[in-house]
C-alpha cells in the first residue's frame, strides 16, 4: 500500500506543473476573449453615441410642432367647452319659454296676414344662467 502512495506521489508531482501550465493557457485564452468582448463593446457604445446625438436633433427639430399641436389641442378645448356652454343655456331658454314661442307660432298660423311680434330677447341673466 506504501508503495501505491509513493507512486501516485510521484505522478502527482509529475503532473501538477504541466496542469498548472494548462490552467495558466486556459486562463489567458479567457483573458484575451475577454478583451475583445470589451472592445466590441466599447465600439457599440461609440456608434449608439452617435445614434443618440441623432435622435436627440430629430427631437429638437420635432419639438416645436409638438408645441403647436399642444396649443391647437387647448384652443379646441376651449370652443368645445364653449360651445356646450351656449347648446346648454339656448336649450335652458326654449325651455323657460316655451310657452310663448308655443303662443306665437300658433298666433302666426292663425293670423298669416299679421306680422309675428319679436320674440322677447333673453337677458344676459339667462343667457349665462343666473
Amino acid at each position: 500500500m506504501d508503495t501505491f502512495i509513493l507512486a501516485f506521489r510521484n505522478l502527482c508531482n509529475d503532473l501538477m506543473p504541466i496542469l498548472g501550465a494548462a490552467c495558466l493557457v486556459c486562463l489567458i485564452i479567457l483573458l484575451i476573449k475577454l478583451i475583445k468582448v470589451i472592445s466590441s463593446v466599447d465600439a457599440t457604445v461609440l456608434k449608439t453615441h452617435g445614434t443618440i446625438e441623432l435622435v436627440d436633433r430629430s427631437i429638437e427639430k420635432v419639438q416645436a410642432p409638438l408645441d403647436t399641436v399642444a396649443k391647437v389641442s387647448t384652443t379646441v378645448d376651449k370652443a368645445h367647452d364653449a360651445t356646450v356652454t351656449a347648446v346648454k343655456d339656448a336649450t335652458e331658454y326654449i325651455t323657460k319659454n316655451a310657452e310663448e314661442i308655443k303662443d306665437k307660432v300658433i298666433s302666426f298660423i292663425s293670423d298669416g296676414s299679421e306680422k309675428v311680434d319679436e320674440l322677447k330677447e333673453p337677458s344676459p341673466d339667462d343667457l349665462i344662467g343666473g
